[in-house]
């Protein structure tokens, strides 16, 4: 329980980081810490906010598992959270959070998550409205992503970052074979341990066709991987970084 001083704290802070709708509410890197989103949650101005940025404030599973538990957030759709340390066990409660069905952006970059974590949302069945999710430098590996690609709930998936998520071939060739993610038209791989398979995987695939943005940079799919992606007949693509 946030005491009368942090409540007040926070709210003068919400003068200047609420938006006048009360739609948007921007407290990156305001390094409020757990006390903060604590504190945050004994204040009505925020309860319908659309739009959450808490990146960069130094929050645990502590306080991410209160604020997923609470009932107030329900007209939630954007929530960017990167740049913490909610470890898995943080993921665990986004996954179940009360919030979670109305999600269409959900940021985890670099937030401490390893394949528990990863898994929990990979397997949840709460993000049917879904369409930008963001797994980016957390430890989470190829059963992730299996994971993913093998749960109907993410078949309105647009965009998925994977940046340097310890990915091998086994995890892209799950991908590519995906029958729910062929709506995603942005895909990022790079700084993943994936070779010459991954390549011919997306370049061979039939379902992930709407694909437009695919970056694979810093990979090891060298130039048959990269001839491959270029002469593919199945993608369309708009835009493909290799370097």
């Amino acid at each position: 329980m946030a005491s009368k001083t942090e409540i007040d704290y926070i709210n003068r802070m919400l003068d200047e980081c609420l938006s006048e709708d009360g739609l948007t509410c921007v407290l990156t890197a305001k390094y409020i810490a757990d006390q903060g989103l604590q504190a945050l949650l004994e204040c009505e101005r925020v309860y319908g906010v659309e739009n959450l940025y808490l990146n960069q404030n130094r929050l645990s599973w502590r306080s991410v598992q209160p604020f997923c538990e609470s009932e107030n957030f329900k007209s939630l759709k954007r929530l960017y959270i990167s740049e913490n340390i909610a470890s898995d066990k943080g993921a665990k409660a986004i996954a179940n959070a009360s919030f979670a069905p109305q999600l269409v952006h959900l940021d985890l970059k670099y937030n401490d998550m390893g394949p528990d974590g990863g898994l929990a949302i990979a397997r949840s069945d709460k993000f049917k409205k879904l369409q930008i999710l963001i797994l980016q430098e957390n430890d989470t590996g190829d059963d992730v992503l299996i994971a993913l690609s093998e749960n109907p709930n993410f078949s309105n998936l647009r965009k998925l970052n994977v940046y340097k998520t310890k990915l091998s071939d086994k995890g892209v060739k799950a991908l590519g074979k995906s029958k729910y993610l062929k709506k995603i038209k942005h895909l990022n791989l790079a700084r993943n341990i994936i070779r010459l398979d991954s390549a011919l995987a997306l370049a061979n695939t039939k379902t992930l066709t709407k694909i437009e943005t695919l970056l694979m940079y810093d990979t090891f799919i060298g130039d048959p991987g990269i001839e491959a992606l270029v002469q593919s007949k199945r993608l369309k693509l708009k835009t493909l970084r290799l370097t």
